[in-house]
Formats: structure tokens, C-alpha cells, sequence
């Protein structure tokens, strides 16, 4: 195969267009030295990319593979262009962090803000992921570190503790499960639940036991955040699952029961994942030393 990033480009502004005329005028190009392109990328990936219309161009099932390569091709160059560019310009640099949705939602919020203000050359860059994809990232390279949750491979990577939180149920004042010390989760099944997004870390952890139990969530609805789910709950819509950090933040506000989870998984250890501490580079090792809790604190 022989291709360059202005093919690619090229590639992608006509899947995005669905006309190589306006394709060409936006980028710019000249619509003969488009087409001359797209027929020698076509000849070198040996495969028809485009169906020619009347009215346009139309992804083929090739096309549709390829244009999903080229997005990530494209989204990783221009990382890279800007990762370079930042240190031309006096920056430290990016720095890629992986996490989970509770990292997310009740830890990096309250750690992250005092770091970026010491540290006003360095760019962070979060996405949720699931811990053994945030793991494999890491391992690859993809991510710069990583915080994990539960029993996950870790391969070769250093890992340290982050925090600990516990999962548990929440549920409106008047509900029946509100007079209990503690639940098993079979019977937070029974009821309907207020879930997070298929998205995120967190709700496809739960829907992935919930299914190892051969049950399924009762969903009423699914929203995006921690917050939303107690708001739900606090309204009478349902029963949830959320951590216990969540509940300590929002209790005071909003009226709902708390009730123990009684399940070994309930309790959640944090880690912080990277490939090696000693080997990162300097603004990722302030973003570690950062993030790693004090230990034997005075």
C-alpha cells in the first residue's frame, strides 16, 4: 500500500461530504488531482472505497473500514503534531490519562484543578474506559497512566493505590429496601434501576454481574452522571448502585436512603497504573507523584 496523510485527508473529507467536488474545495484541491487520488488510493488499497451516484459518493462496505482507520490515522497525527508542537512552544507537554468512571466523577474533579494551576505548561487529557482497556492502553502506550478498579490483569505495568470506595444502594426515603441494613444485589434486581449510560466504566461493570447472575437491570432510564442517578432516586424513580464518595457529596442535598451492599465486589480499591515511574517523563511523573496518595502521613 502506498498512501500518504493527504490522501487520508482527502479520503475523509469525501466520506464526510458525499461529493468530491466540495471535498476538494475543502481543503483546497483541484477536483481532477482529487479524483486522481482517490482512484490511485482505491488501485493501492485494492479495493472499491466509493460507489459513484448521480448525486454523489457512497461509502462501500471497504470504504466504511478504511474510513475508520483513517479517523483514528488522522486523530493520532494530530495528537502527535500537537504533543510537538506544545514543546516548541515552551509547553511541557500532554499528558493522556485513562480512568474509570468513579475516578472520574469523584476524584480527579477535586485533584486535578491544583495541579493544573501549579503546573500551567502541562495538558491533561482524560477518557473513561473500562480497567482492562485502560491496562492494555497503558501497556501500549496509548495512555501515559491509568487508574483501574477490581481484579484486572495488569500485565508488566507498576501499579500503587489511588484510593478506596465502596459500591452502595441508594434508594428514595419511602421505598421498602430503605428500612434494610444491608441488600444483596440479587434483590436490587427486583426493582427498577437508574443506571449510567452503556458507556461508561461503571454501568458496564454492573450490567456485566447483574448478567452473571443470569439476571437483567430493570432499567427505567439511563442518564450521565453520578449526580443525575441520586436525583433520579431522591425523585422516587427507582434504586441504584453508586459509590459511597457520591453519597457523602450529595447526601446533605438530596433525599434518599442509604443501604449497604452486601457483596465482596461491593468494596472498591483504586490503583494507579503506569509502565514504569521511574522512567516517565518528567511532567507525567508530577501528574503521578500528584495523584499517588501520601503514605504513613504524620
Amino acid at each position: 500500500m502506498r498512501f500518504d496523510l493527504t490522501d487520508l485527508r482527502l479520503f475523509a473529507a469525501v466520506a464526510a461530504c458525499g461529493n468530491l467536488t466540495k471535498a476538494a474545495e475543502s481543503l483546497p484541491i483541484a477536483v481532477a488531482a482529487a479524483s486522481s487520488r482517490i482512484k490511485s488510493l482505491e488501485e493501492s488499497v485494492d479495493a472499491r472505497l466509493f460507489v459513484r451516484r448521480s448525486r454523489g459518493v457512497e461509502l462501500t462496505p471497504a470504504g466504511e473500514v478504511f474510513l475508520t482507520r483513517t479517523i483514528a490515522i488522522l486523530r493520532e497525527t494530530a495528537r502527535l503534531r500537537q504533543d510537538l508542537s506544545q514543546f516548541g512552544e515552551g509547553t511541557r507537554g500532554n499528558i493522556r490519562l485513562f480512568a474509570n468512571t468513579n475516578a472520574i466523577h469523584e476524584y480527579l474533579p477535586s485533584l486535578l484543578p491544583h495541579f493544573l494551576v501549579e503546573h500551567p505548561k502541562i495538558n491533561v487529557e482524560i477518557e473513561e474506559h473500562t480497567s482492562p482497556e485502560t491496562v492494555r492502553a497503558v501497556d501500549e502506550g496509548l495512555a501515559d497512566l491509568g487508574i483501574i478498579v477490581g481484579l484486572v490483569n495488569t500485565r508488566s505495568l507498576e501499579v500503587v493505590p489511588f484510593r478506596e470506595d465502596r459500591l452502595v444502594v441508594i434508594v428514595p426515603n419511602d421505598h421498602p429496601l430503605a428500612r434494610a441494613k444491608a441488600v444483596r444485589f440479587y434483590q436490587v434486581l427486583e426493582w427498577n434501576y437508574i443506571g449510567l449510560n452503556e458507556r461508561s466504566s461503571h454501568q458496564q461493570y454492573v450490567s456485566k454481574t447483574a448478567l452473571l447472575l443470569g439476571q437483567t437491570i430493570q432499567f427505567r432510564i439511563q442518564v450521565e452522571s453520578f449526580e443525575a442517578v441520586c436525583h433520579m432516586v431522591a425523585a422516587g424513580v427507582g434504586v441504584s448502585l453508586v459509590p459511597e464518595s457520591t453519597t457523602r457529596r450529595l447526601s446533605g442535598a438530596l433525599a434518599f436512603s442509604i443501604v449497604s451492599l452486601d457483596e465482596d465486589w461491593s468494596r472498591r480499591k483504586l490503583q494507579l497504573v503506569c509502565r514504569s515511574s521511574q522512567r516517565l517523563a518528567p511532567h507525567v511523573r508530577k501528574l503521578f507523584d500528584a495523584l499517588e496518595p501520601v503514605r504513613n502521613p504524620a
